[in-house]
């Protein structure tokens, strides 16, 4: 499987040119696409795009070049996809764009430095590589700070298990995720990443009210502007270190239990269905289900834990005990058949479980735990936390921990 690494690096002329070109063709090719579909009613074909703007472009290698049009294409498939919702491709940034090499344009030399190829008689670009595997794919994008060099690698899991058990996982807002392992259950607590998306509009709102005061275009609404990206980026990332610390240490958790397999809710799609009114379907929209799924889903392969995506229609509804549906009202969950008693949301992940369980493929194997129904009352779940106060970098003695909820 593959993983990505990212780290930051300074700007250099070289990459503020090749940026700039990258955006030129960019636009180029947005300009002609709907230029062409306008006028002759016609969808250009990527290949026919490449071979009039890419080849034996003036400033970009080959592959470079080629690899812009693919991400016009990659956006123009994904509109196309959503059923044309939203605004299709458009013009980018006249300064910047991504840059992009595949494996061909890619070579890693004996003292760690990665090579980028460029066009002949430019300077290669060389950049130090701080791991030993070769990357298959580089991106590098500008930030606020200079440029960020995303580097995709391929690496071999390794089988981290010691046991059977299937664990099921229910994702949510005020609980990130409930996992129920047949034998016990924990939370992962949201709250850290609620605080921070609500600080985010917050703030986001604050400095659009002082950009619109200024003249458009002026010194001083251009260093408002720059500092918002600035100021908004840095959340960005606090809220992604937040979201790996807790996904690596609900892995190792489920590692602990001795689990094997995982099933996640699948939720995509839920926020086009519900209308909870304008501060609830905002806290919604930005709900991180999608890339904290995604982070626990790779960590868990690595460790040679099997991940499988389950429908998590009316789990939250169903008594685990009973069978019976009913909707809840707050965090706990009551039936009014059986009398069963639990946290709500650790139903909703107990449910997913037992259908995971149902559906799975095993040949006389029967996994630890695997009960389709549970006893009348579930005990409370122990929970993963996130400390604001201990969190930072990688690089200093701060970490999650788990406590009680």
């Amino acid at each position: 499987m593959y993983l990505t690494r990212k780290f930051h690096i300074e700007g250099t002329e070289q990459l503020e040119r090749l940026s700039r070109s990258s955006a030129d063709l960019w636009n180029s090719i947005c300009k002609w696409y709907w230029r062409t579909v306008d006028r002759q009613d016609h969808w250009l074909s990527k290949t026919a795009m490449r071979r009039w703007h890419c080849k034996g472009h003036d400033v970009l290698p080959s592959q470079t070049a080629q690899e812009v049009a693919e991400q016009f294409y990659e956006a123009i498939d994904s509109w196309h996809d959503n059923d044309r919702k939203g605004d299709p491709p458009k013009r980018s940034d006249k300064t910047y764009n991504v840059l992009r090499w595949t494996y061909q344009g890619v070579t890693l030399r004996d003292d760690g430095v990665l090579r980028l190829s460029t066009k002949r008689g430019d300077d290669s670009i060389l950049i130090d590589w701080p791991a030993r595997e070769e990357p298959r794919t580089v991106e590098i994008g500008k930030t606020s700070g200079g440029f960020v060099v995303r580097a995709q690698y391929d690496t071999e899991p390794v089988d981290r298990t010691t046991g059977n058990k299937v664990a099921g996982i229910d994702l949510g807002e005020k609980h990130l995720a409930a996992v129920f392992t047949g034998g016990d259950a924990f939370t992962v607590n949201g709250g850290e990443l609620r605080a921070l998306r609500h600080y985010q509009n917050s703030l986001k709102a604050k400095l659009n009210a002082k950009i619109d005061r200024k003249e458009r275009g002026s010194n001083r609404w251009n260093k408002l502007v720059e500092t918002k990206q600035e100021q908004l980026d840095h959340i960005d990332n606090k809220i992604t270190d937040l979201l790996h610390k807790l996904s690596r240490k609900t892995v190792e958790m489920l590692l602990e239990r001795g689990v094997s397999a995982v099933a996640i809710g699948d939720v995509r799609g839920i926020r086009d269905r519900i209308d909870y009114g304008k501060k609830m379907n905002q806290r919604l929209h930005q709900w991180a289900y999608g890339e904290f799924a995604r982070m626990i889903e790779y960590k868990a392969k690595l460790a040679g834990i099997t991940v499988e995506r389950v429908d998590e229609a009316y789990t939250s509804q169903e008594c685990p005990h009973c069978g019976h549906r009913k909707k809840p009202s707050g965090r706990s969950y009551t039936c009014s058949e059986c009398g069963f008693h639990g946290h709500r949301d650790v139903v909703g992940a107990a449910n997913i479980r037992r259908r995971e369980v149902a559906e799975r493929k095993y040949v006389g194997q029967e996994p630890t735990g695997s009960k389709t129904r549970l006893p009348g009352v579930m005990a409370s779940p122990s929970g993963v936390r996130f400390r604001p106060h201990l969190s930072c970098s990688s690089r200093s003695r701060r970490r999650t921990s788990r406590q009680p909820v």
